[in-house]
């Protein structure tokens, strides 16, 4: 007697049709037997910088990669042929990249300038500038709609979400603007995700730690833009303490559940159904919003010593710690001055007042503060010059996908915005969904795009800071599977649509193939328990740090010895 469900009595009953080769490479997916003889089977070296998007065409037979080099790159997987490499116009980063469905030479692409590109192959000297600049801030997410070539989604730190129809326009050059504005959700937006079997539901992930799912047809038919009433909303609400961000949202294949992974912290998997809401309300956590704790250490940008896997925890290895390398008085003096500037009101002074000459009573507020950091004086009134409000201090990164601390970032984007406060968008008063399962080992602290995906219907995927891929039990939440991927972190996951094969890129600079061509198991569960519990204790260090650009190290020593230099001049002379 066959079992009802499963790989061998597919196989078995397999009719000679395309249908029947589908529900057989489906139930291999569902099988840990081939979960855990995932190997590594090609190592594509097509960029010259980080990889930070993967994604397959409708058919599975192209691939597409983008990133730190700008170049967006098409390679067949089975030949490992490069088809395209093409360098695009944008001046930073590519966050995002995806072919238009039905398409393989339609691509669009967003940066971290917040540009997106809408680029045709097949006409590049004519599609290469059809840029549309309407976000004014970072542009992390794109998302497609299934079966329709000429509607896609963008969603920035600008608090939008803006959707693009090709039909009646393939560019746009204007600076913030409302054309293509679908929600102002007035705080900004980490990633957004389109239901695969109900493409008429957006779910989108605001910098609150909430996820709201919104129908697109009300939004779009009422001319709503305020008080929109989701369709559901989560959130977790031990997490009440702070804001995390989700760096990834994936539905499942059939529609009926969301997975979220949350910066700082572990993977959640919640319910879309009615039948399975709590008795709390999102707005019960954004009115009773706490304050985020202070900045306990800082990091420089680019310092990747606490990732991959042979990082360790400092308990295990005090000489290992991040800043230990750099011994002297100096860099610890700095690293207490900045820590000084961004737990004190000088750093809201900073942020709302950035202009280059500060009023008397501003003026008056630097200097009393900065007597708190250099207390052996006074010093006078200095000019500060920056040319964007929004990347002062470059605390949040420039050009880079690693990411500073969640309450950091949250804190810069509440101090700009408190001029331009707007009301409510969403109704936050709808019953929360509950939490189905939370899949916990990995570490997501290091960058804002690390995804978790479904790998079939029964596996959950997802990068790590450790440099590995995760592989849980969707029912169980157990650790079935790991996969060493990057010598640094994994950010991008992307299962094949129908084969058992699955990409992955991150850090380091080129993407890996994987299929299950072991021919033994290979998974070790001590060594699993031992990564678990390092990530525990790396994710707890790693909260409250605030990761800093040498370049603004750099300006704010400056502005220190010009104060000096300023007191010393304008001392009597006897």
């Amino acid at each position: 007697m066959f079992p009802s469900e499963g790989f061998f009595r597919n196989v078995f009953f397999q009719p000679y049709n395309d249908r029947g080769s589908a529900k057989v490479i489906n139930s291999a997916k569902n099988s840990r037997h081939f979960v855990q003889r995932l190997d590594l089977e090609k190592i594509l070296e097509t960029h010259h910088g980080c990889v930070n998007s993967v994604n397959w065409n409708d058919s599975g037979s192209l691939l597409l990669t983008a990133g730190d080099d700008k170049h967006i790159v098409i390679t067949n997987p089975f030949s490992y042929n490069v088809l395209v490499d093409f360098k695009t116009k944008h001046k930073t980063n590519i966050y995002c990249a995806k072919f238009l469905p039905t398409s393989d030479n339609r691509i669009i692409s967003c940066s971290a300038d917040g540009s997106v590109l809408n680029l045709d192959l097949e006409r590049p000297e004519e599609t290469e500038w059809n840029f549309f600049t309407c976000h004014c801030s970072q542009c992390y997410k794109l998302e497609t709609i299934p079966n329709e070539p000429n509607i896609f989604l963008s969603c920035s730190e600008d608090g939008t979400v803006r959707q693009y129809d090709l039909r009646t326009g393939v560019k746009c050059t204007k600076q913030r603007c409302n054309d293509h504005e679908l929600i102002d959700c007035g705080k900004p937006v980490s990633t957004i995700a389109i239901n695969p079997v109900k493409p008429y539901q957006l779910a989108i992930a605001t910098i609150d730690s909430i996820v709201r799912i919104v129908d697109r047809r009300k939004i779009i038919k009422n001319n709503l833009f305020q008080n929109i009433v989701p369709e559901f909303s989560f959130t977790v609400p031990h997490l009440n303490h702070r804001d995390y961000r989700v760096t990834s949202l994936s539905y499942s294949p059939d529609g009926r559940d969301m997975l979220a992974s949350y910066s700082h912290e572990e993977i959640y998997l919640f319910s879309l159904s009615k039948d399975s809401c709590t008795t709390a309300v999102a707005n019960d956590f954004l009115e009773n919003a706490p304050s985020p704790p202070p900045f306990k250490r800082i990091r420089l940008r680019g310092d990747w010593a606490d990732t991959g896997p042979l990082s360790r925890p400092s308990t295990d290895n005090p000489d290992n710690h991040t800043t230990s390398r750099i011994q002297s008085q100096i860099m610890v003096r700095m690293s207490e001055m900045l820590i000084n500037v961004l737990n004190t009101p000088l750093y809201t002074i900073f942020l709302q007042n950035w202009r280059p000459n500060y009023s008397p009573s501003v003026s008056e507020s630097l200097r009393r503060h900065i007597r708190t950091i250099e207390p052996q004086g006074e010093s006078d009134e200095f000019d500060i010059h920056h040319r964007d409000d929004r990347m002062a201090l470059e605390i949040s990164f420039e050009n880079n996908i690693e990411q500073t601390t969640s309450n950091s970032y949250y804190r810069q984007v509440e101090i700009l915005s408190k001029t331009d406060k707007k009301p409510p968008v969403f109704d936050d008063f709808i019953a929360l969904q509950a939490i189905k399962a939370q899949y916990k080992g990995h570490r997501n602290d290091r960058t804002l795009i690390k995804e978790a995906t479904f790998w079939g219907n029964d596996f959950i995927m997802s990068g790590s800071d450790c440099g590995h891929v995760f592989v849980w039990d969707r029912y169980t939440c157990e650790i079935v599977m790991l996969l060493l991927a990057d010598a640094h972190v994994v950010n991008c996951i992307q299962p094949h649509p129908s084969r058992l094969l699955l990409a992955t890129s991150g850090v380091d600079h080129n993407v890996k193939l994987w299929s299950p061509i072991s021919v033994d198991r290979k998974f070790n569960q001590s060594f699993v328990t031992e990564l678990v519990e390092r990530n525990k204790l790396m994710m707890e260090e790693s909260k409250d740090i605030v990761t800093v650009s040498p370049s603004l190290i750099v300006r704010i020593l400056t502005y220190f010895n010009q104060i000096r230099r300023r007191r010393y001049w304008s001392r009597p002379y006897y």
